[in-house]
């Protein structure tokens, strides 16, 4: 197995991540109800609905892909933010991961949660193979990997009334 991850190139795992994330993930997350799972989990005050629902992954999609549209200008420059995007990656498996455990039962979205989980651990495994993890790279990229969590959040909190308002 490790000697077929020594063969891919790093920049296809953030790449696949967001192949995962968009449709599979989103799909898997509709057809279980995420919007009222969300609202359960995070007690929110109201229950979002599915268009507001997906037009707060599609801000969390075009801050992802604006990251990895900038690494790509600079594979080498810019590896921290290829890098976290497989932390983005994590952070979002484990969330579903938590969940299913604490509720004992699977969160929406759990399949492809484990996915994103393979991904990223097979990304840092490419890394390591390829002796690029050091403290700076895991640094700027748990930053970039929150920037990616924490900018989506900021804007849809932003617009979040809005939304509620125009997809009741």
């Amino acid at each position: 197995m490790l000697t077929k991850i020594n063969q891919i190139e790093f920049k296809y795992f953030p790449v696949l991540c967001l192949f995962v994330y968009v449709p599979f993930h989103l799909l898997e997350e509709a057809l279980g109800n995420f919007p009222l799972w969300m609202s359960e989990h995070y007690s929110l005050p109201k229950t979002l609905s599915y268009p507001h629902w997906l037009i707060n992954n599609s801000i969390f999609f075009f801050i992802i892909l604006i990251g990895l549209l900038i690494y790509f200008r600079d594979r080498t420059k810019y590896l921290p933010l290829g890098v976290g995007i497989l932390v983005w990656s994590f952070m979002n498996g484990m969330e579903h991961v938590v969940f299913s455990v604490i509720d004992m039962k699977a969160s929406p979205g759990i399949v492809t949660a484990v996915l994103f989980l393979l991904i990223s651990g097979f990304g840092f495994l490419k890394l390591k193979q390829d002796d690029l993890i050091g403290k700076r790279l895991i640094f700027n990229s748990i930053f970039a990997g929150i920037g990616y969590w924490a900018i989506p959040i900021i804007i849809i909190v932003s617009v979040g009334k809005y939304l509620v308002l125009v997809f009741p």
